[in-house]
């Protein structure tokens, strides 16, 4: 039996209209993991501290994409019993120290477990509430930005010259990619940040702020100190290692004269200047 072309337009309509009721009825739902819970809430081990400062030191190893580094961090205590440490695989956390103090830990997934104050010593009674001052050491060969920066990581590259160039993208996968952090956008440090990059005397490093020391080691390597005074993301706070040069002006601001810093590649100077 065939139905004539007045009938079949109408039931071509509803098997669509039916199937596409059915679909917004009966949607895929997405299935969240603990390790998205832990990377996505504010949960309990992350509530009873605030970060006031990161003071960061990283030295990269261009050939063997691995990082070595250390984090100060700086913040306010409300009598944590147990931190929630983000630092995301295959990186590592290998000591937490306060003073001469040092801290267990466990690792789960791209989370460690930071045992600060412990109910079955007296170092649990030792810790007052207030501004405290953790000192994590870390190594690693952090996840590789394959496609930055959608894909996220840290970014190992030649430039047009043959230069090494370094940096991280990492706004949606998280700043816990590279360095220990409390890796969750409503914590900023309230009181800025430090970035400070051991390099090759043949590169440059340039941070977030302003650049507040460089000092060479006389090994071949040279460490730049960039400083932040005012609060950041921490996925913000961005390593960048070239061959960079610099140039300056001032800026007439409504207040008076501002600072303009440029860093650019050597190739790039007299364009950048132009533009």
């Amino acid at each position: 039996m065939f139905l004539s072309k007045k009938y079949l337009l109408p039931l071509l309509c509803f098997v669509v209209g039916t199937k596409f009721s059915v679909a917004q009825l009966s949607p895929n739902k997405t299935l969240f993991t603990r390790a998205d819970t832990l990377r996505g809430s504010n949960g309990i081990y992350r509530q009873q501290w605030d970060v006031l400062h990161y003071d960061i030191t990283v030295q990269p190893d261009y050939t063997a994409k691995t990082i070595v580094g250390k984090c100060d961090m700086q913040f306010f205590d409300q009598g944590a019993k147990m931190m929630q440490i983000d630092l995301q695989q295959p990186m590592i956390l290998d000591s937490v120290k306060e003073g001469d103090s040092h801290f267990t830990f466990t690792r789960e997934n791209n989370v460690y477990w930071l045992i600060y104050r412990d109910t079955s010593s007296n170092l649990m009674y030792k810790i007052k509430p207030g501004i405290r001052l953790l000192t994590f050491y870390f190594h690693g060969k952090p996840r590789e930005a394959i496609r930055a920066p959608w894909d996220g990581g840290w970014i190992w590259k030649k430039d047009k010259n043959n230069n090494p160039w370094m940096s991280v993208a990492c706004q949606g996968l998280g700043a816990s990619v590279w360095y220990p952090c409390k890796d969750i956008q409503s914590d900023k440090p309230d009181s800025g940040a430090t970035l400070r990059m051991i390099v090759p005397d043949s590169l440059v490093a340039v941070g977030n702020g302003r650049l507040t020391e460089k000092k060479s080691f006389g090994n071949g390597n040279t460490i730049y100190t960039w400083t932040v005074k005012n609060s950041i993301n921490n996925y913000c706070i961005i390593p960048y290692i070239g061959k960079y040069v610099h140039f300056s002006e001032k800026y007439a601001g409504l207040k008076g004269n501002l600072d303009m810093d440029y860093w650019v590649l050597d190739y790039n100077l007299e364009k950048a200047k132009k533009q």
